[in-house]
C-alpha cells in the first residue's frame, strides 16, 4: 500500500517530458529526483515508478537510466612479435558514461533492432565514432567499449523483477503500475542524468516520458571542486603552497637536536 501511495504522488507531480514528437506522455516519476554526494559517498539508488496508461494493462514497458555523454577510446590488442600490444586507438566523440535499462521482458523481445536503435534502448547505439576504425568492423569496438563499462558497473541490462539476493531490476503490480530500481556505482560521473519509461505494444512505441535526475556535491567536496574548476590558478597555488607548509611542519617536527 505505501508502495501504491507513494506512486500516485510522484506521478502527480511535473516532470520534464522529452519524449518523441509522434507518442504520448507515459506517466511516471522517480522517488530520487536530487541525490546528494558526501565524503562517504559509496553509490546510491535511483527508484522510477510508473503506470500503464492501457486499462487492460497491454504492452511492455522499458526504462532506461542515463548518464551525461563522454568521449572514450577503445584500442585493439594486436600480437606483434609474439607480444600483445595496443593498436591504434578508436575514438568515440560521444558514449553514454552510465546506462541502464530495465525491462519486464528480454529487450529484443519488446521492440525490434530498427526501434532499439532509433531510440537508443542499447548503449552501443548511443556511442558515437570519431575517428576510423580502418577495415575493422565499427560494431567491434562498439561491443568492446560496452564489455568494459559492464565490468566497471557503469553499464548495466535487467530484463526482470528485483530478487531477495538483487535489488535492481523492473518490477510489475497489478493495475499496471511499475517500479524500475537501479544502483548507480560510487565510480559513475557527479552529473545531470535522466530516466526515460517507454510503453511498447506489438513492438510499436506506444508512450514515453523523460524525467531529470540531479546528482550533486556537498560541503567541502563541493567547494574543492567548484574551486579547481573555476579558479585551477588559485586552486594550483593553494595546493602547492599546502605541500609546501606540510613539508615545513614534518621537518620541524623530526629534525634532529
Amino acid at each position: 500500500m505505501k508502495r501504491l501511495v507513494l506512486a500516485l504522488f510522484l506521478l502527480c507531480s511535473p516532470a520534464a517530458a522529452q519524449a518523441p514528437a509522434d507518442v504520448a506522455d507515459l506517466p511516471a516519476g522517480v522517488a530520487e529526483e536530487s541525490i546528494v554526494v558526501s565524503s562517504d559517498y559509496r553509490g546510491s539508488y535511483v527508484t522510477v515508478f510508473g503506470v500503464n496508461p492501457d486499462r487492460r494493462g497491454r504492452g511492455d514497458i522499458v526504462v532506461v537510466v542515463r548518464g551525461p555523454n563522454e568521449s572514450a577510446v577503445v584500442m585493439q590488442k594486436r600480437r606483434v612479435f609474439g607480444l600483445l600490444v595496443n593498436g591504434d586507438p578508436v575514438r568515440f566523440s560521444e558514449a553514454p558514461s552510465f546506462f541502464a535499462v530495465l525491462s519486464n521482458r528480454p529487450l529484443r523481445s519488446i521492440a525490434s533492432p530498427q526501434s532499439i536503435w532509433r531510440y537508443q534502448l542499447d548503449p552501443a547505439a548511443s556511442a558515437q565514432l570519431e575517428s576510423s576504425t580502418g577495415d575493422t568492423d565499427p560494431s567491434a569496438y562498439r561491443a568492446a567499449l560496452v564489455r568494459l563499462r559492464r565490468a566497471q558497473g557503469l553499464y548495466q541490462e535487467f530484463a526482470s523483477g528485483a530478487t531477495p539476493d538483487q535489488r535492481s531490476g523492473l518490477t510489475m503490480y497489478q493495475g499496471g503500475l511499475f517500479r524500475a530500481v537501479v544502483r548507480l556505482p560510487a565510480n559513475a560521473p557527479i552529473a545531470q542524468y535522466h530516466a526515460d519509461t517507454y510503453l511498447f505494444r506489438d513492438g510499436r512505441l506506444i508512450s514515453a516520458q523523460r524525467i531529470p535526475i540531479s546528482i550533486r556535491r556537498v560541503g567541502i567536496e563541493r567547494r574543492i571542486h567548484d574551486l579547481a574548476t573555476k579558479f585551477p590558478f588559485i586552486y594550483g597555488l593553494l595546493t602547492v603552497m599546502l605541500a609546501l607548509a606540510a613539508g615545513w611542519v614534518a621537518a620541524f617536527l623530526f629534525r634532529r637536536t
